[in-house]
This record gives structure tokens, sequence and C-alpha cells, in this order.
């Protein structure tokens, strides 16, 4: 076997590899591995709010705190990702479960558009704590 060839049956099975696990268990691990939130609780990392809505508009945007939530959540500190986002812990959730699912080759027993009608399901209920936030019925994350 040639020398490329070697290194196109490599990048095949990185490729296939990756494609079985997808991005799930990979945001879990990056999850992990960023620091909790600061003490003030408003940043990861130190970073300045990052959030393109947020500068348009003024105001925060639906998924406001679901990352910091999911950091917290990946830490094991649940009662902080509530605090953040409570969608968080659903998120969290379903990333744990989506990762389960395609490791253990289970997925293939779902039915076809599940990964849609999940996402459909958070995308709705995103957008419904969105509003009741707006109508300040529920409070805005630090």
């Amino acid at each position: 076997m040639s020398a490329a060839a070697a290194r196109a049956a490599r990048t095949d099975r990185f490729r296939r590899w990756g494609r079985r696990l997808g991005v799930a268990p990979v945001a879990l691990i990056v999850g992990a591995l960023v620091p909790l939130p600061s003490a003030g609780g408003s940043s990861l990392l130190g970073l300045p709010n990052l959030c393109g809505f947020r500068a348009l508009t003024g105001i925060p945007c639906p998924g406001c705190g679901l990352t910091r939530a999911v950091v917290c959540c990946c830490h094991l500190r649940f009662s902080d990702a509530l605090h953040f986002h409570p969608l968080g812990l659903l998120l969290f959730g379903g990333l744990v479960a989506i990762s389960v699912l395609r490791l253990t080759g289970a997925e293939k027993r779902l039915r076809p558009n599940a990964y849609e009608w999940a996402a459909a399901g958070f995308v709705s209920l995103l957008l419904l704590w969105w509003v009741l936030r707006l109508l300040h019925l529920l409070p805005w994350p630090p």
C-alpha cells in the first residue's frame, strides 16, 4: 500500500468515526474543559459578552445564559445552571442522550425525524422562555 493510499485510509476512518460521534460528545467535552463562569457569573473565560443580537438590539437573545448553564452542567453544578438558564439542564440532558445513543448505536432505532422534533420542541420552549423574560415575568441571568 502506498503512502497516499494509507493516508487516504486513515482519513476515511477518521471521517467515519467523526460522523458516528457527531457534535454532542464533543460539546460535552469542551463544556467540561471550559472553566466555570467567573465569580460575578457574567462571563466565560473572562471574555466580554460576544452576543451579536444583544449588541445590535440592546436586549439579551433567547439563549442568553444557555452556554454558561451547559458549562455548569458539565461540571455537575446543576443549581448554578438553573441560575443562568433553566433550559440549560434540558439541553445538557439532550446532549448526553444523543451521545449515548450515538456511541451505543441505538440511534438507528429512533424514528426518522426524532432529532428534528426534539429540536423544534426545544426551540419553542426557548422562545417561550424568552418572551416571558421580555415581559419581566421571569428573571434575566446575571
